[in-house]
């Protein structure tokens, strides 16, 4: 039997360089052509060492999976879904956007391997981003907000949504602070009217 690839020393552990070397790999080569292989070969170890993270290429894709809903939940976790105040909107798409950017691999390798994510959402539970999910339906559901403010709202975090996944396949060219001006302008002319009070 192989042996465990040794952990770095003060580095990051190695379950999470696996998934930083598929992400990259996932997101330039695709899901279905990389193989376990090519990622231990990057890793610098054999194909088996990989089993003692992963039992397949399938888990590699679920774990980076949730890796996008980790940053919803963290960009949200200030919001009380049952006390909306819109005037803490302005920050929580402001580190909502700011987080999504700053993983803007992660859009790539969703854009780029929507049919196999699809299959992996099917045959896995939902699990860890079922919590993130239920607290945004809660924020849009509420008949005590205002129906403006709801619908401003939802449009918001459409807007910033299909802007981090255009961001992946469509805005490669755009330079990351601009693109970053740009959804921010975006998601201000539907919400600052609201914290503003005009609707």
């Amino acid at each position: 039997m192989p042996r465990p690839p040794k952990e770095p020393s003060g580095g990051r552990p190695t379950r999470e360089r696996i998934l930083d070397v598929a992400l990259d790999l996932f997101a330039t080569e695709g899901f279905e052509k990389t193989s376990l292989r090519e990622i231990a070969e990057r890793m610098g170890f054999s194909k088996a060492a990989l089993y003692y993270h992963f039992a397949s290429k399938d888990d590699i894709l679920l774990a980076l999976h949730l890796r996008l809903h980790e940053l919803g939940a963290a960009a949200f976790e200030d919001i009380d879904p049952d006390r909306v105040d819109p005037s803490a909107w302005r920050g929580l798409f402001d580190r909502l956007i700011d987080r999504m950017l700053e993983h803007r691999q992660l859009f790539i390798l969703h854009a780029r391997n929507h049919d196999a994510l699809k299959r992996i959402a099917h045959e896995h539970p939902k699990g860890e981003h079922e919590d993130l999910e239920e607290r945004v339906r809660r924020l849009l559901a509420d008949p005590a907000v205002p129906a403006a403010q709801r619908v401003r709202l939802a449009c918001a975090v459409g807007s910033v949504m299909a802007g981090m996944i255009a961001a992946g396949d469509f805005f490669t060219d755009i330079d990351t602070g601009l693109l970053a001006k740009l959804v921010r302008g975006a998601v201000g002319d539907l919400i600052d009217p609201v914290v503003r009070g005009d609707v």
